[in-house]
């Protein structure tokens, strides 16, 4: 009696931790470039801010078919650190994170992208993870800034025309 109360209560409990999964819509990908100048130090975190980003937001959906109106949650899909010309090793940056911001309210900030501890091993690619935020209330609109900041673990040498790759998942 014990056994079958027990499975009773597993199986209960696995059903009800089931949620139903929630499937994507589509992706969108975007692309921004921005400099990292020669020199720069060890001990500041240095910020970028990259102006006038499209997102595309409404034009995407209606490629896709989506009323913009039935979209319910945004968030950041693949983040990506490439150097435009020749293959940079990314390997001096330490920690990076990149911010969608509102051009409408600036106070309006949310994290897309970050990596704590970029590996020494890092090449001319820097992956980033993406962040779980909420992003509809900024890429709805058609601009927005982004701002991309990094600590180093080693002084810039040359100067680097960086290209960030990244998108967004809406569902």
């Amino acid at each position: 009696m014990f056994r079958n109360f027990a499975y009773s209560l597993l199986l209960i409990s696995v059903l009800a931790s089931c949620e139903k999964e929630t499937v994507v819509r589509y992706q969108a990908d975007m692309d921004a470039e921005f400099d990292l100048p020669t020199g720069l130090n060890t001990v500041e975190t240095h910020y970028f801010i990259i102006r006038d980003v499209p997102t595309n937001y409404k034009l995407n959906a209606d490629l896709k078919g989506v009323d913009t109106s039935s979209i319910f949650n945004v968030q950041a899909s693949k983040g990506l650190l490439k150097s435009k010309f020749g293959g940079v090793d990314f390997d001096f940056i330490n920690r990076i994170s990149v911010y969608a911001v509102s051009k409408k309210d600036p106070s309006k900030k949310r994290e897309m992208y970050y990596l704590e501890f970029v590996p020494v091993s890092t090449g001319p690619e820097l992956k980033m993870l993406s962040s779980t935020t909420q992003l509809k209330e900024i890429l709805r609109d058609e601009l927005i800034d982004m701002e991309v900041r990094i600590n180093l673990r080693s002084f810039t040498t040359s100067a680097i025309r960086a290209r960030l790759e990244f998108g967004y998942a809406v569902f």
